[in-house]
């Protein structure tokens, strides 16, 4: 073989090495990679901590529907608490479906029902200072009653859904734009217009975010707080 030859080919194996690797370097940029998932409900409120607190892999939520923490009467009910949580670091918003399901007892049920009715989330806003609470959804479009913190408002969707029976299931989503790409939460706990609403940013007309302190005709701040 020419040394010629042997030159072309190096060059060819190189270039085309060097074109993986960008492909590779762009698909992380944009997607992140493979998502990081995170089961069991030991690990709730370390990871609740983790992807509110910290800098990188920060969500866009404050979790404010979500208990600060499981009570123990949720693990000595014979059902023990699901937790399912899944991180993406996609371009721009992370991609995350998160899934809490608790069975409680009669008095831990009865407090969380009043502190989805009656917590506020209090917004620092320069000097002045402004509350929000959960919004309760009782419709056709959700199998059972919500209280709800973000309502297809920026690709996301944040509730508890009050499942009768002492029962509570926690959602958030964000930029799941199919329901095929959400593994693990049921269909029937999404609202019946899950994929068109969850693909338009539906704030200005109807949605709902709970994190919102301020608005403008170009501009929205958000205050997450820190419960975790």
């Amino acid at each position: 073989m020419k040394p010629v030859t042997k030159i072309l080919i190096f060059v060819g194996i190189g270039m085309a090495v060097i074109g993986m690797l960008l492909v590779v370097f762009i698909v992380y940029f944009f997607t992140g990679g493979p998502a990081r998932v995170t089961q069991g409900a030991d690990k709730y409120k370390e990871t609740m901590h983790k992807y509110t607190q910290e800098v990188v892999g920060k969500v866009h939520t404050g979790f404010f529907s979500f208990p600060a923490e499981i009570p123990e009467s949720a693990f000595l009910s014979g059902s023990e608490p699901y937790f399912y949580f899944s991180y993406q670091d996609t371009w721009d918003d992370p991609t995350c479906e998160v899934y809490l399901k608790c069975k409680y007892s009669d008095d831990d049920y009865k407090a969380e029902i009043d502190r989805l009715k009656k917590d506020v989330l209090i917004h620092e806003n320069g000097e002045n200072a402004s509350d929000g609470r959960l919004l309760y959804e009782e419709s056709d479009r959700f199998s059972c009653p919500v209280y709800k913190a973000i309502d297809c408002d920026d690709n996301s969707y944040e509730y508890a859904m009050d499942l009768g029976n002492n029962e509570i299931a926690y959602i958030y989503v964000s930029f799941k734009l199919t329901l095929s790409s959400v593994k693990k939460i049921p269909a029937s706990y999404l609202p019946d217009d899950y994929e068109e609403s969850i693909k338009n940013n539906t704030y200005e007309n109807g949605g709902y975010n709970v994190y919102v302190i301020e608005k403008t005709e170009d501009h929205r701040a958000f205050d997450y707080g820190e419960r975790f």
